[in-house]
């Protein structure tokens, strides 16, 4: 039995993928529902710059477990029928989607309409995401940890428990103001049922 340093690769990649995931869904809420004037809003956006670094490093981390950065590739030769296929497969969609309506919408490319059905599929991919990596532990009936309600819940979870940490450091790194006081600031309640 090996100590288990091979795993984190991978562990990096289920981790952030989650967060970013979870991290998106809070801030492009903020951005359709924040009522934020347009500069708020486009310091907002710059901010989900961190989003897709932590996404990139992430997919980095997910090479690195390959062995070999080449095999990347062949882990998507099944999408439909392979889990790990479309876990990747849904993983740079997301990836692909988010970074580049982020770049439009950070270079004042992207108007308001398009922005919003932006947001609302990127979400919605993330949320895919999520599910796609659930369905690579969660359909191993061999390992019995993974072959049970937990791993939903666990994954999930992250996802809602990295995007309070996503969304406090955009926020203060846009210094976005909401209620006369900082977003990052404002009351637990705001930003865990936002």
């Amino acid at each position: 039995m090996g100590s288990g340093w091979h795993e984190w690769p991978l562990m990096i990649f289920t981790v952030f993928g989650q967060c970013v995931a979870g991290g998106f869904i809070v801030l492009a809420l903020a951005l359709l529902k924040g009522n934020l004037n347009a500069e708020q809003q486009q310091r907002l956006v710059l901010s989900m710059f961190g989003l897709w670094v932590l996404m990139g490093l992430g997919f980095i981390a997910s090479t690195l477990h390959l062995g070999s950065p080449m095999r990347a590739f062949n882990s998507l030769n099944r999408v439909g029928a392979s889990s790990l296929s479309n876990e990747i497969a849904s993983g740079a969609i997301f990836f692909a989607v988010g970074g580049l309506g982020w770049l439009l919408a950070a270079l004042n490319k992207l108007p308001a309409a398009l922005r919003s059905l932006w947001l609302i599929v990127t979400m919605v991919l993330g949320v895919v995401f999520v599910w796609m990596m659930v369905r690579v532990y969660n359909t191993i009936d061999t390992v019995p940890t993974w072959y049970s309600i937990w791993t939903p819940m666990s994954f999930f979870l992250t996802m809602f428990i990295g995007r309070a940490g996503c969304w406090a450091i955009c926020c203060c790194a846009s210094r976005v103001w909401m209620a006369g006081q900082c977003v990052c600031c404002l009351p637990f309640r705001y930003w865990l049922w936002s």
